[in-house]
Parts: structure tokens; C-alpha cells; sequence
């Protein structure tokens, strides 16, 4: 196998294991992605596996149409989505999607995390916005993760949870956290009578 898609393999491996670490994820929940470099190839966890328990060689490889290339296991049962996010996002090369608890709480009171936070502005690129309701797995997800991200980094999924994207998949594992401190601060700014936006914002 090529050398760019077992580094690939690895970076998938490693930031599974990291989200499950870091909280955002519990069991086999959530999955993460990475574009292989000037190929046809992504890489992306597999479904149903524990993170503490996978291999490198348990990623599964599939090819812009989402037909599996080389794994054991079926790939994650959102691979409809990331694969959206790939064509409609040239420049992203990784994402994560977490089921994290405090961006979770906000999505599933069906709200959008406003642009409060600088972090979130500059990096983000403004507000976290809400996905419509859609089951797992399906086309219409993968259509309405695409609208709600348009060309930000990261978005809210509706009683489901969060998709972050970056230039690399640590970037877009970043991105993730960084969702998660604006939901927290976002949910106790309410109680102190609600969040202002970034000034340069409005």
C-alpha cells in the first residue's frame, strides 16, 4: 500500500483514539476522515468499533464514490456525508464528527451557536449554524451538512451532534473543541441574559 495512504491510516487512527480521549466521542460513536493526498482515496474509521480497540489496519480506504478499497470492516456509516463535504469543499483535507456533550445540548435544542467568541470568528469563520433534522447515514444528511457548514469550519447537526473540517484532520479536530467551548459559553451566557455578538460582527 502506498506510503500516503498508510500515513492516512495513521492520522484516522490517531484522531479517533484522541476524540474518544478528549470526551467528544464514547464507544464507537462518531466518526473522523482524512482526504489521501493528490489520489481518488479517503480514509475513514470503521463502523460499529470501539476506538480503544481499533488497529491501523481497521481504517477502511474507499474511493471518491465510496466503494471500499481496502478494510475488514464496512466504513462508517456516514461516509455519505464526508464524501459530500470533500466534493463540495476542495480544500478540506480532514474531518471529525463528534458527538460531544455541550454542542449536542445546543443542537438538540435546536439552536445555532451565534459568532461570541474571537477563537470561533477567526477560526470557524463565524457562526457554528444549525444542520436540519435528517437521519444518519442518509443523502439528505450528507446535503444538509454541506448547506449548514457552507465555507465555515464546523457546524451543529440537529439532535444528533457536531461536523468540524479542516486542512488537516487536526485542524478540524481543533475546530471540534473550539465548538464545544463556544456551546459551553453560549448556554451560560443565557443564564446571565444572553450572549453579544463580536463587535466587528454585526
Amino acid at each position: 500500500m502506498e506510503e500516503r495512504v498508510l500515513e492516512a491510516m495513521k492520522e484516522v487512527l490517531t484522531t479517533g483514539q484522541e476524540m474518544a480521549r478528549r470526551g467528544l466521542v464514547a464507544g464507537s460513536s462518531g466518526n473522523c476522515s482524512v482526504r489521501v493526498p493528490d489520489s481518488d482515496y479517503i480514509v475513514i474509521t470503521p463502523t460499529s468499533q470501539e476506538y480503544e480497540l481499533m488497529l491501523q489496519e481497521d481504517m477502511c480506504v474507499v474511493d471518491s464514490a465510496g466503494e471500499l478499497v481496502e478494510g475488514r470492516y464496512k466504513p462508517s456509516v456516514e461516509i455519505n456525508m464526508h464524501l459530500a463535504i470533500y466534493e463540495a469543499r476542495p480544500e478540506v483535507g480532514g474531518i471529525v464528527h463528534t458527538h460531544q456533550t455541550m454542542a449536542t445540548a445546543v443542537a438538540i435544542a435546536g439552536h445555532s451557536i451565534p459568532p461570541i467568541l474571537e477563537e470561533q470568528v477567526f477560526t470557524l469563520l463565524g457562526a457554528v449554524e444549525l444542520a436540519d433534522h435528517a437521519l444518519p447515514g442518509t443523502v439528505e444528511l450528507a446535503r444538509n451538512t454541506v448547506a449548514a457548514l457552507g465555507n465555515r469550519n464546523a457546524c451543529l447537526l440537529a439532535h444528533h451532534g457536531v461536523v468540524a473540517v479542516g486542512q488537516k484532520i487536526r485542524d478540524a479536530l481543533l475546530n471540534a473543541e473550539i465548538v464545544e467551548r463556544a456551546a459551553s459559553i453560549y448556554i451560560m451566557s443565557n443564564i446571565l441574559g444572553g450572549p453579544k455578538i463580536v463587535p466587528f460582527m454585526t
